[in-house]
């Protein structure tokens, strides 16, 4: 969605964010106690200070890194947060910040993360390895996939979609495993529709393959829950 459009409907997004016009149940307590909560979480004080840790020693290196805002650290957290789960898929690691994120819930939680350049980022080195096994690191997306299915098993799948590290050539494995996922019960998160081609595509996609369930969306972040409990419904938010 282009920038003029979503000044355009900024009214409309704005009127439903708050809750009006939502009959669904799930959906109203999502919106209002989650996406748009306006209240203080006991990591948030953490997650800013690892943040501005972060952008310092980032800035030192790169002039422009591209670190996840406060704002969208803090809706994480609390997607997260409603969820509780023990397992999570992510590809790409925005520093290492929005890993941080979803391990802040729990401290028995376990990410799997499909990385295949943290070699050359040494201050991501630097947040994953405060938190010792609870990642597990890989540098191929096919297995981190597997892996994270073995340690999952019957759990409902979690899923941070951040970035396509190498671009086209992931593109065909996420297809393929958000294919079989939709059709159950999971919950995936998508970062960057904006900006990256790819993973808005990938959004587009997961919207017509969804049999069952509820998406939300601002266009620049989009959380797809499925599930067979819930009907097939789409909100377009401010959030």
């Amino acid at each position: 969605m282009g920038i003029v459009r979503r000044y355009r409907t900024a009214i409309t997004r704005h009127h439903r964010s708050a809750g009006f016009g939502i009959h669904s149940p799930h959906a109203f307590n999502f919106v209002t106690n989650v996406l748009r909560c306006r209240l203080p979480y006991y990591a948030y004080d953490d997650i800013a200070a690892l943040r501005q840790a972060v952008i310092k020693d980032s800035a030192s290196r790169w002039p422009h890194p591209r670190i996840i805002s406060f704002k969208n650290a803090k809706l994480l957290f609390r997607v997260v947060n409603h969820f509780n789960p023990m397992e999570m898929l992510q590809i790409g690691t925005c520093y290492g910040v929005s890993s941080a994120c979803l391990l802040a819930v729990d401290s028995h939680s376990h990410i799997t993360l499909y990385e295949p350049h943290l070699g050359s980022y040494a201050p991501i080195e630097k947040v994953l390895e405060a938190y010792g096994e609870r990642i597990g690191c890989h540098d191929s997306l096919s297995g981190a996939i597997a892996a994270y299915r073995a340690r999952a098993g019957r759990e409902q799948p979690f899923v941070l979609i951040n970035d396509l590290p190498c671009g086209a050539s992931d593109y065909a494995a996420l297809q393929a495993m958000l294919h079989e996922m939709l059709r159950g019960k999971c919950v995936v998160v998508m970062r960057g529709l904006a900006r990256n081609d790819l993973i808005n595509r990938l959004w587009l996609e997961c919207k017509q393959w969804l049999p069952a369930g509820q998406t939300f969306t601002n266009e620049k972040i989009a959380v797809i829950v499925a599930t067979p409990k819930l009907h097939r419904e789409d909100f377009f938010l401010w959030f």
